[in-house]
């Protein structure tokens, strides 16, 4: 009788140690840190810095069309920022790599905006640490094709809102990512 009761008692105990054993290996799961656009800077059509960007739609001067590029300032950091350790390990470093653009028209009537693109790179951010990430935000081809070439020719501009979203991985190859928007304002703006 007794032996039966120990085999009770484990099999009661046996599921509440798998359920917390499960819990500690999906945290282990997660980053121990987070990515953090700190600023989006955009530029004026005349070259001053912004918090938006002024897309020229085509350079009348060099008879082109031209990427925009803007700059993105992205942080590492701990999720718990205190920590029982002699310190940070270099795992919990930030390698981004990639890079989404999703256009969305600000006008409710002008649904047609330029397509979804991904862009690559490779930057490693250190914990505590920042990096300025120079990116394309709007490319030559989206400026060639309606909505934007139809700007050419008939004038008016498109406003629409950017989501920039940076994806990435710690160096111990777990999952991180951020995102960011910035107005863009698309124009033949004169020369």
């Amino acid at each position: 009788m007794k032996r039966a009761k120990n085999v009770l008692k484990i099999i009661a105990i046996l599921p509440v140690l798998l359920l917390l054993f499960s819990c500690t290996l999906n945290n282990d799961q997660e980053s121990s840190a987070i990515l953090i656009i700190a600023k989006i800077t955009g530029h004026t059509d005349a070259g001053s810095d912004a918090d938006f960007l002024e897309s020229d739609v085509y350079e009348d001067t060099t008879a082109t069309v031209v990427s925009d590029i803007v700059i993105a300032t992205l942080e590492a950091k701990l999720k718990e920022p205190e920590t029982l350790g002699p310190g940070t390990s270099y795992q919990s470093s930030i390698l981004v790599d990639e890079y989404e653009i999703v256009y969305t028209a600000v006008d409710p009537s002008s649904s047609s905006v330029p397509e979804t693109f991904r862009g690559r790179l490779s930057t490693i951010i250190p914990i505590d640490s920042s990096a300025n990430i120079s990116f394309v935000i709007v490319r030559n081809f989206a400026k060639q094709d309606p909505p934007l070439s139809t700007l050419i020719v008939s004038g008016g501009t498109l406003q629409v809102v950017a989501t920039i979203t940076f994806y990435g991985e710690d160096l111990a190859g777990k999952e991180v990512q951020a995102t960011g928007y910035l107005s863009i304002y698309f124009a033949n703006y004169p020369e």
